[in-house]
């Protein structure tokens, strides 16, 4: 069709994440994460066609007592092609339920904060998912 497809874009704002996770210590190798995704976003402003390479550009844009966003901005220079949002979760996979961010992993949070993104529609509003501070 000549331009990246829609999912590409979250694939990229993943490799930014499990980067930023790699640097906090939150993953050490492939099969181990103290966290889970519970809401992704993503919108588009232009189609990316035939760029050699993309940026992705990730932020801490708020941090609860069991949840974090992660903000994202996809662009080459000065193009912005899509912007977007994660929540993840702490998580205990062996009891399965979620679990309170460490001050540890709070101050390293902190070290990656930023203004949050500016988004159309329901993610502008305090609305942080069900369950979910």
């Amino acid at each position: 069709m000549g331009h990246v497809n829609h999912a590409v874009y979250l694939q990229y704002m993943e490799t930014a994440r499990v980067e930023l996770a790699r640097r906090l210590g939150m993953i050490r190798d492939m099969s181990s994460s103290s966290f889970i995704v519970a809401m992704a976003h993503c919108e588009y402003k232009k189609p990316i066609r035939d760029e050699p390479r993309v940026t992705v550009s990730c932020l801490v844009s708020r941090i609860g007592d069991r949840s974090w966003d992660l903000d994202y901005t996809v662009s080459a220079g000065r193009v912005e092609f899509a912007i977007g949002r994660t929540t993840q979760v702490g998580y205990d996979y062996h009891t399965r339920s979620t679990v309170r961010i460490s001050e540890k992993l709070r101050k390293a949070l902190g070290k990656y904060s930023g203004k949050p993104l500016r988004f159309r529609g329901l993610l502008n509003s305090s609305w942080a998912g069900p369950g979910v501070s």
